[in-house]
């Protein structure tokens, strides 16, 4: 009976793993990544004074990045002139947005031009705070 438990637990735990395995080759499964590696995907960089910052990978074949940071608030719209210059102008004055926080910044890049590497779709949602800090959260995706 003891043998029978041990392999009947064995096997279960060969089963999940490899459905762990599965789940993570198809990209089921984030995966913690440095934001560095993030935000290089969408041919930016990290801002400098970047803190707090956590970020994941989902997929293999068609990636997708996810992550979230601080930073000086004084340093947002340099760095998003710099990086997004390809960026969906903001909404006219007087035109309803669906941007819930304080800067919204969308890009879609062609996938077929020859200028486009890694992602075609980026998003930032910027939340400024009356410390002077901006709270980012970033996707972007090549799908």
């Amino acid at each position: 009976m003891p043998v029978l438990v041990i392999v009947s637990g064995l096997v279960m735990f060969a089963a999940c793993s490899a459905v762990n395995v599965a789940s993570r080759l198809r990209g089921d499964m984030p995966t913690d990544v440095p934001c560095k590696e993030a935000v290089e995907f969408a041919m930016a960089e990290l801002p400098e004074r970047a803190t707090h910052a956590k970020c994941e990978s989902h997929g293999v074949m068609d990636r997708s990045y996810r992550g979230t940071w601080q930073m000086p608030q004084a340093d947002v719209d340099t760095w998003v002139t710099r990086y997004f210059t390809d960026r969906e102008p903001p909404p006219a004055p007087g035109i309803p947005s669906q941007c819930a926080t304080d800067l919204c910044v969308t890009v879609h890049r062609d996938p077929m031009a020859e200028s486009t590497k890694g992602a075609y779709d980026i998003g930032l949602d910027i939340r400024f705070t009356p410390d002077g800090t901006a709270h980012v959260s970033y996707s972007s995706t090549d799908y």
